[in-house]
């Protein structure tokens, strides 16, 4: 670490806290310099030979952190993921909460040599489908390690800490930072004009007008991308980052700039040979965003969304990161940790879908996406344009994002039927002890604990009933689903009727494929083959026996259902197809591909780790993955290869 660095008040009580033997919780706006008492305690880990583990909530974040500090620390860094496993004995591992948790609940001894995990983004307990994972891990945590929990957005920071001193054996210290190291100026725009302060938007009179007659009546003008790109320009507000929350939207207004330059002749010929390079290094000349994104990366323009393949959101990334890039389009998932700050944001609706519904932002979601803007050390102050549409969202909206409190964070836990197997396996009838120690039951009121301790139990019940759990021990195929998260049922019953040992490598990918897929609201089905057809019809049958039982112990969600929306592509694949030619079979995007044909791979590494599993499916499903995991799907290649 850089000796001539002067840390920040909170930077040092945090480091020295963690020196002292505390487990330390930060609250921290973005942009504030968390990630830098993390690398404080890595290298204090490294020097003492003591080893730790960084979670991230997303791959991207993770393998963003493996590349950063393979690079600072070079030798000592492994990651391991449900695409990629590297150098995972290595003092510093990299992991995705899930595969953490996961590593906990079957061989916990493996973390014997680990002293701390660091929690990045810890507020991610909230999430409705996935906080589960991180109170559970908590719960879960060896007691000999230590935690170092990170986040923007902690405001209940008092009663979150009071339920981990409940359930860790380490000593907390509470870290909070409230000011940003460059502060944020909000500003708007509203029928087509600027308002430079919510005073003078307010003051407008335009978000008065209350039924949709007086806002005709009003005459407001539709907001023009033009217009906010001249005054970012004679302002001096880029580079930016533009916040849509739909991808089709991200390329639409891209292209909706074409003919808009950003750069400067030699920037225009500096950013066309590193685009040619990089897009050559992770051989992604043939994609076919490729000739509709090269227009616009000349102008200084990008977009970058779960769409496009990883590797080519990775060339974006890079470009935004030598300030060449001077505006780039793209989904929330941009201000999840991923080091990709701006002089400006832009948010083009404060409107979002929310896992069930859809609704105006949070106010911590808008902050933590606000907060990519102001470069520390750059700039003095970060700007943040909000496009206001009176149509669509009022004053006292509005004011409620702008100016209300962050909201708290609340327990979303709900253990899978994986989690339960593997607990039962350990205690027992016990298991229903564990309930008591978690944040929901400290959060709850107590209809609310019966009602959670109720689903636990008809859980059970249901393991039970389908005979996962026989005479208080978990059975032969409980082993197998105990190994596999979110389709344990679905695993368990291929494995117990048979079809998963009569099936040859092209139907395991093909069947792996049907359970991980989700298609999008109003996806087009493609056109089936016979043979299709017939598993299609089979396994039918078969999810509704499943979810006959679900019903019965009054269990929902229900488990999912197969999809066969890309087994065309996927059986297309297997016999050696170029990955641009897969379009022709499905309507899904690139990157939905990728990430699809990588989660049927992790879930057939998952049935590969069972005992039980016997050699000869264990050798199908080897020679399945190593016909599957090549090319763009080989999520360990890019991050294995020496790249610039």
């Amino acid at each position: 670490m850089n000796s001539n660095f002067v840390l920040d008040e909170f930077q040092k009580n945090a480091i020295d806290s963690a020196r002292k033997g505390f487990s330390v919780i930060v609250s921290a706006p973005t942009g504030a310099g968390k990630t830098l008492i993390a690398e404080y305690i890595i290298e204090d880990c490294i020097r003492n030979r003591e080893g730790i583990i960084y979670t991230a909530p997303v791959k991207a974040l993770s393998n963003q952190k493996f590349r950063d500090f393979s690079r600072k620390y070079p030798k000592n860094v492994g990651i391991v993921t449900g695409d990629v496993s590297i150098n995972p004995s290595a003092p510093i591992i990299i992991m995705t909460t899930e595969i953490f948790r996961n590593a906990i609940l079957i061989s916990p001894q493996r973390f014997n040599d680990k002293k701390w995990v660091i929690f990045d983004e810890i507020h991610y307990l909230d999430d409705i489908e996935r906080g589960t994972v991180w109170e559970e891990t908590i719960i879960l945590l060896p007691e000999h390690m230590h935690i170092l929990a990170l986040s923007a957005t902690l405001p209940n920071i008092d009663e979150f800490i009071k339920w981990l001193n409940s359930v860790h054996r380490h000593p907390i210290k509470k870290i909070v930072e409230q000011n940003r190291p460059v502060p944020l100026d909000l500003r708007y725009q509203c029928s087509n004009t600027i308002f430079n302060t919510h005073k003078e938007l307010k003051e407008s009179g335009l978000m008065d007008k209350r039924s949709l007659r007086a806002l005709r009546e009003a005459h407001i003008k539709p907001n023009k991308l033009n217009t906010l790109m001249a005054h970012l320009q004679s302002k001096e507000l880029t580079p930016c980052i533009y916040f849509s929350f739909s991808r089709r939207r991200c390329e639409t207004l891209a292209y909706e700039l074409h003919g808009l330059n950003l750069l400067s002749k030699e920037e225009k010929k500096e950013i066309v040979h590193l685009f040619n390079n990089l897009i050559n290094i992770f051989n992604v000349a043939n994609d076919p965003h490729i000739n509709l994104l090269f227009p616009l990366v000349k102008q200084g323009i990008g977009y970058h969304h779960a769409g496009i393949l990883p590797a080519l959101k990775e060339v974006i990334e890079r470009l935004f990161t030598t300030g060449l890039l001077k505006l780039i389009f793209t989904t929330e998932t941009f201000a999840l940790g991923v080091n990709m700050p701006a002089k400006t944001v832009i948010f083009d609706t404060l409107y979002k879908y929310y896992g069930r519904t859809s609704h105006y932002l949070k106010t911590r979601d808008f902050y933590q996406m606000a907060g990519r803007a102001g470069r520390r050390g750059i700039d003095t102050r970060g700007y943040v344009y909000t496009r206001i549409n009176p149509y669509n969202i009022n004053m006292d909206n509005l004011d409620k994002i702008i100016y209300g409190s962050y909201e708290p964070i609340t327990s979303q836990l709900r253990s899978c039927y994986a989690t339960i197997l593997n607990l039962y396996k350990l205690m027992k009838e016990k298991l229903y002890e564990i309930y008591p120690r978690s944040f929901h039951f400290q959060q709850s009121e107590r209809l609310q604990k019966k009602e959670a301790l109720d689903l636990l139990k008809r859980k059970v019940s249901l393991l039970e009933y389908m005979k996962y759990i026989v005479n208080s021990e978990i059975s032969a195929k409980a082993e197998l689903s105990a190994r596999v998260y979110s389709f344990e049922l679905q695993i368990g019953e291929l494995y117990d009727t048979g079809i998963l040992n009569s099936l040859n490598e092209l139907s395991l990918f093909i069947l792996m494929c049907a359970l991980v897929y989700e298609p999008r609201k109003g996806e087009k089905k493609p056109r089936f083959t016979n043979r299709i057809k017939k598993m299609r019809k089979e396994l039918k049958n078969f999810t509704k026996y499943i979810h006959k039982a679900e019903k019965k112990f009054r269990i929902y969600p229900l488990s999912k259902r197969f999809s066969f929306n890309i087994t065309e592509a996927a059986r297309a694949w297997y016999e050696g197809a170029d990955f641009y030619k897969l379009h022709r079979f499905c309507w899904a995007d690139e990157g939905e591909i990728v990430r699809y044909f990588r989660m049927a791979i992790q879930v057939l590494k998952e049935v590969r780790t069972s005992y039980i599993v016997e050699p000869a499916l264990k050798s199908r499903i080897n020679k399945c993955i190593k016909r599957i995991n090549r090319d763009v799907i080989d999520a360990e290649r890019q991050l294995r290869e020496d790249i610039i």
